[in-house]
């Protein structure tokens, strides 16, 4: 063999273990893309859950400020309040 066939079969081993290498980087970036893209729609599920939990705290604050408070009717009483 001359020196050209051995740096062809070099070339070509080091070609292989590349190509297999940026095989495995481009399958963790996508598993971690589709991590982040599930997180972040977790992320929006949760906050129009609390936007709807806000809009229900602001009924109710209003419902409450618009409906009157219970009063007791005060009573007077001629009798010191007990009998035997």
């Amino acid at each position: 063999m001359s020196e050209s066939d051995y740096f062809l079969s070099v070339l070509q081993k080091r070609i292989g273990e590349y190509f297999n290498q940026s095989l495995m980087y481009e399958a963790r970036f996508q598993q971690q893309n589709d991590i982040i893209t599930a997180q972040n729609e977790k992320i929006e599920e949760l906050n129009r859950a609390i936007g709807e939990y806000q809009e229900q705290i602001k009924n109710f604050d209003e419902a409450r400020k618009q409906s009157p408070k219970p009063t007791r009717k005060k009573t007077t009483s001629t009798s010191d309040g007990g009998t035997f």
